[in-house]
């Protein structure tokens, strides 16, 4: 039986370190409201669609901030249209600075207990309404990220997403089980793992500046954008200790192996 809850909110708790550990050791996640300032987020949000608008993604009539799909370009990771656009993602400043804000940085500093590596390799997702197969299976970000366990993953919409848009869901407490075992499996990122009848799901609709973080041992997955409508735009962020076991791979942009295949 799958049972589905509300995330859980630890923003009343933002000032208390201590209760903090607590929460994301028991649940796996940490979900607040409003942490970054929501225009910091719409003003990412507004350079991505400007992308998008650029690649005839979005409606022409509509507004460019409703991110209105125009029916056009349904590309997905991996996919040259799609790695096209998200080249110039990469590469937008305020896309790169958007780890960075003290909001975050100063979160994870009390967290981690010390000096905090951000990865250079940033994540963002543009996901149309359509080829729902495609979404990102139930995983743990471990075996992408490597190096220290101690990782955090710090989702966030670029923008109001309701669950109908395709945010994020947290299988809640999986990350107590410690790694598991992953096999391929259609969506986003290839592999998922196997999970057991009774599992519990927490997500909610979430506004620009709220923020989900979870341990790279957590599961969790990626809802289908079932907005019919509209382009679901994110970022995904990675913070560990500076001093702790890191992969090479997380020092590099985000799809270095493809440009450099696909470029050679």
């Amino acid at each position: 039986m799958t049972v589905e809850q509300s995330l859980m909110v630890a923003s009343d708790a933002l000032g208390d370190t201590d209760a903090l550990r607590g929460m994301i050791e028991e649940h796996g996640y940490l979900y607040f409201q409003g942490l970054v300032p929501k225009e910091t987020v719409l003003e990412v949000r507004k350079d991505i669609l400007e992308l998008c608008q650029d690649a005839g993604w979005l409606d022409p009539d509509a507004p460019l901030m409703e991110g209105v799909w125009s029916g056009k370009g349904a590309s997905i990771e991996g996919e040259p249209e799609y790695m096209a656009v998200y080249r110039r993602v990469l590469e937008l400043p305020s896309f790169e600075a958007l780890p960075y804000h003290p909001a975050l940085m100063g979160l994870m500093e009390r967290l981690l207990g010390g000096e905090v590596l951000a990865h250079p390799r940033k994540i963002g997702r543009i996901t149309f309404p359509t080829r729902q197969e495609e979404s990102t299976p139930p995983h743990q970000d471990f075996p992408l990220i490597k190096g220290a366990t101690r990782t955090y993953t710090l989702w966030m919409p670029l923008g109001a997403c309701p669950r109908s848009l395709g945010g994020l869901a947290i299988l809640a407490g999986s990350n107590q089980s410690g790694y598991r075992e992953h096999i391929p499996m259609r969506g986003t990122g290839g592999t998922g793992v196997v999970l057991g009848e009774e599992v519990e799901w927490h997500s909610s609709d979430m506004k620009a500046g709220d923020c989900l973080l979870f341990h790279s041992h957590t599961v969790h997955k990626a809802l289908p954008n079932n907005s019919g409508k509209y382009i679901r735009v994110s970022a995904d962020n990675r913070y560990q200790l500076a001093s702790d076991d890191v992969d090479p791979s997380s020092l590099l942009p985000h799809f270095a192996g493809w440009w450099d295949e696909h470029e050679s």
